[in-house]
């Protein structure tokens, strides 16, 4: 029987239409692949090569707010979204290069024009403009720039406040000492701004501390009775700590004394509303019979109370009524 050699495998192979329309696909499909392996080095090479132009080498357009007013159909915040979507994109592609932004003002000019009143907008153009680049007075003054854009919007945002507080501290560089001095005493008006939101929840210590380092000790303690609340216990910790270093041993002992009652007396309740009740009273007998709102002196305070708040001494507010308000404890 003969044996069929490789020519005839080969004819029979080719004779189906199927196996080659199979064939050519898989030809076609691996040039093209290799085509967009090629394009692709290309791209990138062109691309590097563009990023080492610089920043004058890149161009954007973004049409008047006028044009994109009427091209939105009255849908000024959905294209402004999509603007902040097409800045994002713009962000990343230049983060994951050269850092460079130039055209970011472009951008949020055109998102700001359409809807002002995006609050996230003005925090995220203030801080991504400081990303993955050395912080020089240029950038600083870009983020002060957008930070304030939004305080002229929403002057109660207290993170935009602490933003140009920042930057105007560690941002900016001058060496001149009475433009530094000017600098610090605008940021601490900032900082100010911000601690007195009560949707701010920084560490209160960090606004008396810039108080002291300014030299301005005095409006260091009022910053710490202003802001005491607002801490956690750690913090409130190292507040009453600041206070008796500056010599204000009272101010602490009281507000040891509201710590240890909220704990001994009310702890289901939070602080203000504890701090609004007061201590729990216990009934005495009259010691007049013309006055019969009579108390007993504060429950006793379980040592574990004390210990788990850091508190050794501490004393009621005067004015309360209170039976323990002449004896610090």
């Amino acid at each position: 029987m003969p044996q069929s050699g490789p020519s005839e495998t080969v004819r029979f192979w080719w004779i189906s239409t199927s196996r080659r329309h199979w064939l050519l696909c898989v030809l076609a499909t691996a040039w093209l692949a290799g085509l967009g392996t090629q394009w692709f080095r290309i791209a990138r090479d062109l691309a590097g090569a563009h990023r080492v132009l610089g920043r004058s080498a890149e161009t954007a357009y973004v049409p008047p707010v006028a044009a994109l007013r009427v091209a939105s159909l009255g849908h000024q915040s959905f294209l402004a979204d999509l603007l902040f979507l097409r800045a994002a994109h713009y962000f990343i592609d230049h983060l994951i290069t050269d850092s460079q932004l130039p055209w970011l003002d472009l951008y949020l000019t055109a998102i700001w024009g359409l809807d002002a009143h995006n609050a996230s907008t003005y925090r995220w153009g203030s801080q991504v403009i400081k990303f993955g680049q050395r912080i020089d007075d240029e950038v600083s003054h870009r983020a002060n720039r957008y930070a304030r854009m939004g305080l002229a919007t929403f002057p109660d945002d207290p993170w935009l406040a602490h933003e140009v507080a920042f930057n105007l501290r560690y941002g900016l560089s001058t060496r001149s000492p009475e433009e530094k001095q000017q600098r610090r005493a605008l940021a601490l008006r900032y900082l100010d701004l911000a601690y007195a939101s009560s949707n701010f929840n920084f560490d209160p210590n960090y606004l008396a501390n810039q108080y002291l380092r300014a030299g301005r000790a005095e409006d260091s303690v009022q910053a710490a009775l202003a802001t005491y609340s607002a801490g956690t216990a750690g913090e409130r910790r190292n507040l009453r700590k600041l206070l008796i270093d500056r010599d204000k041993q009272t101010y602490a002992q009281e507000l040891a004394w509201m710590e240890v009652m909220r704990a001994r007396d009310w702890k289901y309740l939070d602080d203000t509303m504890a701090w609004f009740v007061g201590p729990k009273r216990i009934p005495a007998p009259p010691l007049n019979a013309a006055d019969l709102d009579a108390w007993a002196r504060e429950a006793e305070t379980p040592a574990a109370v004390t210990e788990g708040l850091g508190v050794t001494r501490w004393r009621a507010p005067g004015g309360l009524g209170l039976p323990s308000d002449p004896t610090p404890q």
